[in-house]
């Protein structure tokens, strides 16, 4: 990397409307801004020819100083919290090496005055979107570290070790979490995460030192991303669009009830909002006039929107428990006491081990309106063993509806990887799935679980929600024409393993009861 001298241009202090005062002009597109420390700077990146410098505008005057430049991509600067250096993700695009560089974007440091920069981590992995924490000692950020997919997860590096822990990592593909923002008491970040195929970004809120305790604070039918924490602690400033919006613009979340408000930053798409240390302004991309220039927007008082309801976590009510080992002459009892016992159809003998061996038939179970969920939560829950892995699709239940004959269901992949699946109202597949294979030689219990928001989470043994997430199954389910038990809806795809129990129920169960806090209960409100 090489550095160039300084060079100056000045903006005029226009207003354009409303408060809004442009800060960049010229060829290239001007994004990613971070405010410094002390209020007087703004560092930037600006994009020219496929690649991006890091600049310094110095705000009483307008002067633009290159901080990074050259061959290259330097990208999402952000301040220490004594405003000496600016870190930043950097590499190269086209090329596997250069300059000793691996390909791959990495973090690097530099001091805001000048001055060679300094490699923070150094993997052929992309390592992204930095911030730090309050006390400067670590610094957050996205990764594909460690990740088949090109999914993300967030890791934090501890400055004075390089030890790189991981903070956030959802299992499954088109997953991940992106953009962290630490509260100004240290104590919580919020962040941006995408659950699964379809889904629309989230802002998610949790505790530092307890990265598990965190909670989705955006609907699940908008679309917002990189949140960065005001000043006061009491808002966070992101980029959304919800259904109706003229295009992508600034949105203000009130932590305390969770109201939204979009700012008024006239035409064109608006993004990557960053505070003023006063609080009284943000710093936003915006292309209005063409290619995205900085400009800056008194934040004023803002006009927040009704406070949403707080989704109420529905107890879990079984409507089917079945035990395979109570089968006798082709028929098995309900033990929910709602009365719907399963038909054996072909063999399905019963094991020594209580449980049903699948492959040579199928049970099923008569449509009922206990089924019928609506938009509400529901769960299914499987006792299954399977002794090996034959490498194809197979179905351990599906719920059978004339809105869509694969309306929910539990199978393995070809992989071997257990999935859950719940649909959009367009009959689009919402699926959660395991990352590894599923355990043979014992027994494993699969909980599926939709709930009323449209997502959609896969656990095993009770275990932790990281299993597999997905969010948009948001389809009214009507009275099911069958629960098919064992195989496809049309008697394909078998399950070669045995069933020992099966539930089905409406609400959600404990197990998954306990990863879904509300922002109340992070913040401990």
């Amino acid at each position: 990397m090489r550095r160039l001298a300084g060079w100056t241009t000045l903006v005029a202090a226009t207003a354009i409307g409303q408060g809004i005062v442009p800060l960049t002009q010229g060829p290239g597109a001007d994004t990613e801004a971070a405010w410094s420390p002390d209020g007087q700077r703004i560092v930037f990146q600006r994009e020219r020819d496929g690649e991006a410098d890091l600049i310094v505008l110095e705000l009483a005057t307008g002067e633009e100083r290159p901080l990074v430049a050259g061959p290259g991509d330097a990208r999402y600067p952000c301040w220490s919290p004594d405003g000496r250096a600016v870190v930043y993700s950097f590499g190269h695009i086209t090329t596997t090496a250069h300059q000793g560089i691996p390909n791959g974007y990495n973090l690097f440091s530099v001091p805001v005055g000048g001055g060679e920069p300094r490699r923070l981590t150094a993997r052929q992995v992309r390592d992204y979107t930095p911030c730090f924490s309050t006390d400067g000692k670590s610094v957050y950020f996205a990764t594909t570290r460690e990740l088949e997919q090109n999914d993300a997860a967030l890791a934090a590096l501890d400055l004075g070790t390089s030890e790189v822990r991981p903070l956030v990592r959802f299992a499954g593909t088109n997953m991940g979490a992106v953009s962290p923002t630490v509260s100004p008491d240290g104590r919580f970040f919020a962040c941006a995460v995408e659950l699964g195929l379809r889904a629309n970004w989230r802002l998610a809120v949790a505790r530092c030192n307890e990265p598990s305790k965190r909670a989705l604070v955006t609907p699940p039918e908008s679309s917002m991303y990189a949140p960065r924490w005001s000043p006061d602690g009491t808002m966070l400033a992101c980029t959304g669009y919800r259904l109706g919006d003229p295009g992508w613009g600034i949105y203000l979340l009130r932590l305390a009830d969770g109201a939204l408000a979009r700012l008024d930053t006239g035409p064109g798409n608006a993004r990557s909002p960053a505070w003023s240390p006063d609080g009284r302004s943000l710093v936003f991309e915006g292309n209005g006039g063409g290619s995205y220039r900085l400009y800056r927007l008194a934040v004023g008082e803002p006009a927040f929107g009704p406070v949403p309801e707080t989704l109420q976590v529905e107890a879990a009510t079984p409507l089917l428990k079945l035990d395979f080992a109570a089968g006798r002459d082709g028929a098995v009892p309900d033990g929910s006491g709602r009365g719907h016992p399963a038909a054996v159809e072909g063999v399905l003998p019963v094991t020594e081990d209580g449980a049903i061996q699948c492959g040579e038939g199928f049970a099923q179970v008569a449509g009922h309106e206990d089924f019928a969920f609506g938009r509400g939560a529901f769960y299914v829950r499987a006792e299954i063993f399977l002794e090996r892995h034959p490498k194809r699709l197979q179905l351990v239940v599906v719920g059978d509806y004339p809105e869509h004959r694969l309306g929910w269901q539990i199978f393995l992949n070809a992989e071997g990887r257990a999935c859950f699946n719940s649909r959009s109202p367009a009959g689009d597949f919402v699926g959660a799935m395991m990352e590894q294979p599923l355990p043979t030689g014992r027994r494993v219990v699969l909980t599926g679980v939709r709930d009323a928001q449209g997502d959609v989470a896969l656990l095993m043994d009770g275990g932790d929600l990281a299993v597999g997430q997905g969010s948009g199954a948001t389809m009214a389910y009507g009275v099911p024409t069958q629960i098919r038990i064992g195989s496809q809806f049309h008697g394909g795809d078998r399950f070669l393993g045995k069933i020992h129990r099966l539930e089905v129920g409406r609400g959600i169960p404990e197990e998954r009861r306990q990863g879904m806090l509300t922002l109340a209960e992070v913040l401990d409100q």
